[in-house]
Order: structure tokens, then sequence, then C-alpha cells
């Protein structure tokens, strides 16, 4: 079950209390539901990611700041084209884990470069147009360079 009380960053903990005011007595909110003009503030760290039949997942739009820091742009792509092979299984398992749950999920992870060594929180916040099933998950993440 998740515990909101676990995020570390201040401004996920800020977009999961947008996602918790938008969905009100629902299980989730809708696409509709959701304006990006009320979150300006993480915007550029945000993507939005459709959920497809067979378990397919497709970047709607990747934030800007997340193209910069990963080094390519996922708007438009499928996971089968995510540019980092060795973090496919981890990355689709959590995406299924959140349209499963069809709750909030919260993930620590760890990226490296020749140089430098980044930790990452990401949260994802299932999105319904019906209310049952996980059509779409917004996801928020918080960089932290060491």
């Amino acid at each position: 079950m998740f515990d909101p009380t676990t995020i570390a960053g201040p401004r996920l903990g800020r977009l999961h209390g947008y996602w918790d005011a938008k969905r009100g007595s629902r299980p989730m909110p809708a696409r509709a539901d959701i304006d990006p003009l009320d979150f300006t503030w993480i915007l550029g760290n945000v993507s939005l990611i459709d959920v497809g039949a067979g378990g397919d997942f497709r970047w709607r739009l990747d934030g800007t700041n997340l193209v910069a820091f990963f080094g390519c742009d996922m708007t438009g792509r499928s996971i089968l084209d995510y540019p980092f092979p060795g973090h496919i299984a981890s990355l689709h398992a959590s995406l299924r884990e959140a349209v499963e749950a069809r709750a909030p999920l919260r993930t620590m992870r760890r990226f490296s470069s020749d140089a430098h060594r980044w930790d990452y929180e990401s949260l994802f916040l299932p999105l319904s147009a019906d209310g049952t099933r996980v059509d779409i998950l917004l996801q928020g993440i918080e960089i932290e360079r060491r």
C-alpha cells in the first residue's frame, strides 16, 4: 500500500497532493482533470505515459529536464525503444505495478555515466478516464546529483 509520507522530494510531494485533490473520492483522476499549467513548478520533470494493450507503454510527453538528464526524448516512443536496455525490465515492472495497483508508486533509482552518478526518485500517478482502468501514468522525477 502506498504511503505518501515516504516521498522524499518536496516537488513530488506537492505533485502527489495535486493528484490526490483532483481525484477527490475516486480511486484516481482522469487525464481531463489534470492541467499542466497547475504544476509549472515541476513540468520539466514530468512525463505522461500511455498504457497500451498487452503491456505496452508509450510516452505521450517527456519533460524537457528529463530529456536533458537522460540524453533522449521518449515522446512518442515505446518502452521497447528505451535507450538503456539494462533498465527496461525494472522500468517496465514499475509501470506495470502502478497500473495493476491503480495507486501511486514511488521508486528510487540510480543513473550512472562515465563521470557522474545520480540518484533519482520517481513517482508514478495513475489516471483513468472511466475510473477503473488506468490509461495514462503521470510520472514525476526528482534528481539528486552526486
